[in-house]
């Protein structure tokens, strides 16, 4: 059995508005051995009717109940089997090209574990946002694990996503792939398109948002002080 190259972790929750466009996007750019893991989080909508009238053998789908984005992660995290890693939501897109320049990225630069690109951003049905407005076009690893391709040895030195935040879990996730030696190469190729909504996370909960991060941020320090 050939193991697959690429595994793609996409989390969903009620995701039936957008999963299409997203899993189109993924599927056209992944190769036969590669595979996309989407982890249902307990969806009410059509989002599994949209799944099951799938037939990619590429197209692995988990279920839990509610359990939030990191356990979902987590779960998918688990069955991955590929030795790059990259991860997706289920209402964001690939441009066209970006398996492809990440792949090569790491390819030309054996020393580096994890490549990025940059981000496009869009406001779907609702006002812009001078906040992800001032993030199009730009390299936002710092704040957004979708734009990277990760080998999967680094990942496997951090773990898990934290469960414990509700929001923010990505950001903390970033700082401490940092910590644990993640070389980074950059390269200039929009990779992500993220996609602003009316049912964004951080559109309806910003007081979580900003309590999470700034817990994100206090263990950060507590980690640089500690040494941990």
């Amino acid at each position: 059995m050939t193991l697959p190259l690429h595994s793609i972790v996409i989390p969903v929750l009620n995701g039936a508005r957008f999963l299409d466009a997203c899993l189109d996007s993924v599927l056209a750019q992944l190769g036969a051995t590669d595979e996309a893991i989407v982890v249902d989080n307990g969806s009410t909508d059509r989002t599994l009717d949209l799944l099951a009238a799938r037939r990619d053998p590429r197209l692995i789908v988990l279920h839990q109940p509610v359990r939030g984005i990191s356990n979902a992660r987590n779960m998918g995290l688990a069955r991955a089997q590929g030795r790059l890693i990259s991860f997706q939501d289920c209402d964001d897109l690939w441009p066209p090209g970006r398996q492809d320049v990440l792949m090569a990225a790491l390819t030309d630069n054996p020393a580096a574990n994890a490549a990025h690109g940059r981000q496009r951003v869009i406001f779907d049905g609702m006002p812009m946002d001078e906040t992800y407005a001032a993030m199009d076009g730009q390299h936002v690893l710092m704040f957004n694990i979708l734009t990277a391709m990760f080998r999967r040895e680094l990942l496997d030195r951090v773990g898990q996503f934290d469960p414990s935040l509700a929001v923010a879990e990505d950001v903390d996730y970033l700082v401490r792939l940092r910590q644990a030696g993640m070389n980074a190469v950059a390269i200039d190729a929009d990779v992500h398109i993220r996609r602003r909504h009316d049912a964004n996370t951080t559109s309806s909960t910003p007081a979580t948002a900003q309590r999470d991060t700034l817990q994100i941020l206090r263990r950060n320090i507590v980690r640089r002080r500690t040494g941990d």
